[in-house]
């Protein structure tokens, strides 16, 4: 991510391997359940190149067809929505009493909300940008498109 900048090689590993970790929640016996909006903006802004971005947006792709997971678009000609602010995780737990909590990044690292006014706020503004987004369907022939359109 080029919007981090990190001391050391070791912090790098360490960054990938917890992300490499959460994707396998994702896949195997249980299943977690997720559901993501992305703003256009991903799917144009290169990272790492133009076979990098289309091997990521195939990737992506791929994800959103399964069960457990959906994954929307909100194009650009939806303008302006309300979680501008920058991104955030509402995680939440189907046990009796656990609380969910919201994780949002920042530049100087992540902050963890847990109050229930404040997870309560996330989910609102996720409820508002998921209905402004486009469909699951909608959203996988934009990925589409997009990844045929990085090209060396």
């Amino acid at each position: 991510m080029a919007s981090r900048q990190w001391q050391t090689a070791d912090e790098i590993e360490k960054f990938v391997r917890v992300r490499l970790a959460r994707q396998e929640r994702l896949t195997g016996n249980s299943p977690l359940r997720f559901w993501a909006v992305l703003s256009e903006a991903v799917l144009v802004q290169q990272v790492g190149g133009p076979e990098v971005m289309r091997a990521q947006l195939r990737h992506l792709l791929a994800g959103s067809e399964r069960p457990n997971v959906t994954v929307q678009i909100l194009p650009f000609s939806r303008g302006a929505h309300a979680s501008m602010f920058g991104p955030y995780v509402v995680l939440g737990f189907p046990e009796d009493g656990a609380l969910d909590v919201v994780l949002a990044d920042n530049p100087t690292g992540s902050m963890w909300f847990g109050r229930e006014a404040e997870v309560a706020r996330y989910r609102e503004l996720f409820d508002a940008v998921r209905t402004t987004a486009l469909s699951p369907v909608e959203s996988r022939a934009v990925i589409q498109r997009r990844a045929r359109e990085h090209r060396p």
